[in-house]
């Protein structure tokens, strides 16, 4: 690791810029920053052009920089950081995945100090302390933090992400915690809790004296450690089970003691806004926590049930990455032909499938290739799930009469550019969303169906003209969701011919074989052999020749062979390359798409 040691005597100052950038021509960015973005990074002038000029030249700005770069999803964070390295002459460290991790580290740095100036140290020799840091202009805070290791510091830059992901593993706790919870709870203290609705505190600093706040901080936690899209806890004659949705499976996490379920779920509700004192009906909320810096928005439910009350906790991560269309792991021929649906200036796109395959990911992936500074992005979410900055949200409210029809009639009176419509439940809704279309509005929405045809044949069933279907829809998107094979315990194992045959290939290829691959289970996929997931797509996009078949016949098979003509490769065929890939299992590829 090369590395630059900072003089403790002076603040971070850009060293060792190129003598064209200390002297730009009149028609350059000003700023060297910009500059180093533009030349080096190819970062467009164009939205840089208007930060040149807020900016002077002879100050970094870096925090102002990228909160109007970074923040608002103009440049990578890994872009932008690699451009501060450049101007500082810095190693730039992508990931922070080999530091390591010493215990004075923790116990001389607070956490909320490590987090607020966004740093941390990597490495201490005989010569310097070798820190990785966001922000090479904060030096003065954190010399003062290491100042007791006595030596100068050595900085190297990452993102904040890579920083965060480090404080996160130096300070992780002990999850035997949740037992030492269990031994200290008290019956009697169900009943005492209180009734304050605190600010969102980062559950990692959290030290709760409660035992019952304990455990549901360390539950929280560990549901975000495994990337869990839902927490359950049931209760039954003489316990309460906790649950929780790994890679779109659920496995028991935890047996607890019958005491614990009334407490446990009143917590629950004070938390997210809802009245403790009412059992008997269903309860719905939702509260927002931060966990090691990651913000988590959190739905709620209650449901009475003859054993007491069963909660189901939703995770939201609020997580930037989600919403990028290139990182979603889209092959690249859909990738291209996406992007270029959503250069259209009107139209309808629609994402298909069922609960739980990442439609509203993809949805806000594909808005956050348009420029949402131009354009007037509007959308309407039951409910809205992520609240982001430069979008127009708006969420239906049925009891208030606000549903996706009338709330569509209302946007369309805002001026809007783009629209995204939750999901299109019926011919109402559907319509409106055509007339948008046709009068030049680029339009999202989804439809629960199990093909990309069968989102078009929906459409003509909901009572749509198949003209209008053919005139107004540019191409349908079918996605499902399929767990990885975790790259740790990967093994091969011997091939299917009928699994091969099932999978759609060719008797021949099938007896020919393929290589096939499963996880034997491990500490790092928890047992199960396979750890996150990855979509499957299937991309249709209406062309002349699939316009004529849906005018002929709104029949899914009919418009599918089209489709399949002019080029579409179905969600199976995309299946059987990821199992070949060794990417994921046939079981899971099977089960994903047995309507295929």
């Amino acid at each position: 690791m090369s590395e630059t040691t900072t003089p403790d005597s002076q603040e971070a100052q850009p060293s060792q810029v190129p003598a064209s950038d200390k002297a730009p021509s009149s028609d350059e960015l000003q700023h060297p920053l910009l500059r180093i973005l533009h030349r080096e990074f190819k970062v467009s002038r164009e939205r840089l052009a208007h930060l040149d000029q807020e900016q002077s030249p002879g100050t970094i700005g870096l925090k102002a920089l990228q909160q109007n770069l970074v923040v608002s999803r103009q440049v990578p964070p890994e872009i932008f950081q690699q451009a501060v390295a450049r101007l500082y002459d810095l190693e730039y460290l992508p990931t922070l995945d080999d530091a390591e991790i010493r215990p004075e580290f923790t116990k001389i740095i607070p956490i909320r100090y490590a987090k607020k100036f966004s740093f941390f140290p990597l490495k201490l020799t005989d010569e310097a302390l070798v820190v990785a840091v966001e922000d090479p202009e904060m030096l003065h805070p954190i010399r003062d933090a290491l100042g007791e290791f006595g030596k100068p510091l050595s900085t190297v830059v990452t993102t904040h992400q890579s920083i965060i992901s480090l404080i996160n593993r130096a300070y992780e706790r002990n999850q035997a915690e949740t037992d030492e919870v269990i031994e200290g709870f008290d019956e009697s203290m169900g009943d005492a809790l209180g009734f304050g609705i605190e600010k969102p505190e980062d559950l990692i600093d959290a030290r709760d004296e409660e035992p019952i706040k304990r455990l549901l901080n360390n539950m929280l936690y560990q549901a975000a450690r495994l990337n869990a899209s839902d927490v359950h806890i049931d209760s039954t004659t003489d316990e309460v089970v906790v649950r929780m949705r790994v890679d779109g499976v659920l496995h028991t996490i935890s047996n607890l003691p019958k005491a614990v379920q009334r407490p446990l779920v009143n917590r629950i509700k004070i938390m997210s806004r809802l009245d403790i004192s009412q059992h008997g009906l269903p309860q719905d909320g939702r509260t927002l926590i931060l966990i090691a810096g990651r913000q988590i928005d959190i739905r709620v439910s209650t449901l009475p049930t003859v054993h007491g009350e069963k909660s189901v906790m939703r995770l939201l991560y609020q997580d930037q990455d989600l919403f990028n269309l290139r990182k979603l792991g889209m092959p690249e021929d859909i990738y291209k032909s996406l992007r270029n649906l959503l250069r259209q200036s009107g139209g309808i796109i629609l994402v298909s499938g069922p609960t739980g395959s990442g439609k509203t990911t993809t949805l806000y992936a594909a808005l956050g290739e348009i420029d949402r500074h131009s354009r007037n992005i509007m959308t309407i979410e039951d409910p809205v799930e992520y609240k982001l900055s430069g979008y127009v949200q708006t969420e239906v409210n049925t009891k208030l009469g606000l549903t996706f029809a009338s709330a569509l009639r209302s946007v369309l009176r805002q001026d809007p550019d783009v629209i995204m419509v939750g999901e299109m439940r019926d011919r109402e809704t559907a319509l409106i969303a055509i007339q948008a279309a046709l009068t030049g509005h680029l339009v999202f929405s989804t439809v629960h169906t199990n093909s990309a045809a069968a989102t078009v044949t929906r459409l003509v069933d909901m009572g749509v003209e198949p003209y209008l279907v053919s005139s107004t829809v540019m191409g349908v998107l079918a996605q499902r969701l399929v767990r990885k094979i975790c790259s740790k315990c990967r093994a091969e194992v011997p091939s299917d011919p009928e699994i091969l045959l099932e999978l759609g290939l060719s008797k021949a290829e099938s007896k020919k074989g393929l290589p096939l691959f499963q996880g034997k289970g491990c500490a790092n996929c928890n047992g199960t052999g396979y750890k996150g997931r990855i979509g499957i797509y299937e991309l249709l996009l209406v062309s002349d020749p699939v316009k004529k078949a849906l005018l002929h016949s709104s029949e899914a098979n009919v418009i599918r062979e089209a489709a399949v003509k002019e080029g579409m490769m179905t969600m199976r065929r995309r299946g059987l390359e990821l199992v070949s890939e060794g990417v994921t299992t046939a079981e899971e590829v099977m089960q994903a798409t047995r309507e295929d």
